[in-house]
């Protein structure tokens, strides 16, 4: 695992438990835009004539409206050496932040309720297909007389005894 994957994942966990995923992820976009159009912002952060506690002192005090936690994460990126991999950091925050987003519900119906081992075994393929995270739902409904019902997000996956039923009645009605 790289440092700045390390770096961004700390970052997340704390905007994720402070809140803040939304800000911090603005406020990253315009260092990146900074660090990408401006020669002085990237020449501070590279420059060996400058310690890094200087360093720090001037980002602090040129970004003094930024939220305290940009000011703490750059101190730290500064402060470690890790200044040329910054766009690396905020490259996969902003991943961490999008597959945030891209929670899907996942409701699981059964006409029974599943044994532990099978529940696992679905969940884990489940994780394994969606590729994103899942807030998953399980429900027991006798209705479905057998089988599995699956809706993840909009999407609906009906393989139960009774939808084979009515699809079967269907087809010999239409006959």
């Amino acid at each position: 695992m790289y440092n700045y994957t390390k770096y961004s994942k700390t970052l997340f966990e704390i905007c994720t438990d402070a809140n803040c995923i939304n800000k911090i992820n603005q406020e990253l976009k315009i260092i990146a835009n900074l660090h990408n159009k401006s020669s002085a912002f990237r020449m501070l952060l590279i420059t060996k004539r400058l310690n890094n506690k200087d360093k720090v002192d001037i980002v602090s005090k040129t970004l003094n409206n930024f939220d305290q936690v940009i000011i703490e994460f750059l101190s730290i990126i500064i402060s470690n050496n890790q200044s040329n991999k910054i766009l690396d950091i905020i490259s996969k925050f902003n991943y961490l932040v999008k597959t945030h987003v891209d929670l899907k519900d996942v409701e699981i119906t059964t006409a029974n309720s599943l044994n532990e081992d099978s529940m696992n075994s679905l969940i884990e393929n489940l994780k394994l297909h969606l590729k994103t995270k899942q807030k998953i739902k399980i429900k027991i409904d006798p209705k479905i007389i057998g089988g599995i019902k699956l809706r993840i997000g909009n999407r609906i996956l009906d393989n139960s005894v009774s939808y084979q039923i009515k699809q079967l009645k269907k087809t010999l009605h239409n006959m």
